[in-house]
């Protein structure tokens, strides 16, 4: 098997797998919701409406991705490779703040380089 060339589609893989566990229902959630001090399970529960096997099970995959940990008093907080990802979080929620307060016409002006299906003559 060659090896990956910068740019390659295999770059994308670790983007795909991050995405993919974040936009598991409720994982952002409890990851964004543990941006501040650390939580117990039952506050994060809490503050959530999820049920104890829902949220564990969340958490637990939050941890063996090395984002989440439980600390001395066995409360939740993000690891430092979490508070990496939630820089970055925190500009993409910047970003969608900005974005959702756009109005479709904002978001694709007449002449922009978007081009409608079929209007290229390509169909795939």
């Amino acid at each position: 098997m060659p090896p990956e060339t910068p740019g390659g589609s295999g770059d994308l893989e670790p983007l795909q797998s991050l995405v993919e566990l974040l936009s598991r229902r409720h994982t952002l959630a409890a990851f964004w919701e543990l941006r501040g001090p650390s939580q117990s399970f039952r506050t994060l529960g809490r503050r959530l409406g999820l049920t104890d096997d829902r949220l564990s099970q969340r958490l637990r995959e939050l941890r063996e991705a090395g984002l989440v940990q439980v600390d001395e008093a066995g409360d939740y907080r993000m690891t430092s490779e979490g508070r990496r990802l939630l820089d970055l979080l925190e500009h993409l929620s910047q970003f969608a703040q900005g974005w959702s307060r756009m109005t479709p016409r904002q978001r694709n002006p007449r002449g922009s380089s978007a081009v409608g299906r079929g209007e290229t003559g390509w169909d795939g």
